[in-house]
């Protein structure tokens, strides 16, 4: 003999359908990396925060038409100035305080953000709000 499944446990089963749907969907959804003009459309004379994920802290950028970008730490630790450049692979450069990091940009459904390389599996490094 079979019991009726309460309301309760109904609602959990289609709560865990949901959420697995949700992840699935959430897993295909791709990266798209930017190209030079859409980085340049996207990033330069724009005041953007960067949100580091490994620290948590948040920085100020300004990213000058001019080549020239300084940022500015939101957790008390100063600021910096120094360069930017874009290569035709989409990839962006900024050399400052004596060191060059490079990084891509891309979108993931509406937010962006930046990792080290193009991998599909590649970590994202920071993920940018507008002011």
């Amino acid at each position: 003999m079979t019991r009726a499944s309460s309301p309760l446990t109904r609602f959990v089963a289609c709560a865990a359908l949901a959420a697995s749907a949700i992840t699935a969907i959430a897993a295909t959804e791709e990266r798209a990396y930017l190209s030079k003009p859409e980085i340049q459309a996207s990033l330069i004379g724009k005041g953007i925060v960067l949100k580091n994920l490994a620290s948590g802290k948040l920085s100020h950028w300004e990213f000058h038409p001019d080549g020239r970008v300084v940022a500015v730490s939101r957790s008390g630790l100063g600021s910096a100035s120094g360069t930017w450049s874009i290569r035709d692979d989409g990839q962006m450069c900024v050399s400052m305080l004596g060191r060059t990091g490079c990084r891509y940009w891309f979108r993931k459904g509406n937010a962006l953000a930046n990792a080290d390389s193009r991998t599909p599996d590649a970590q994202t490094v920071a993920e940018v709000s507008f002011d």
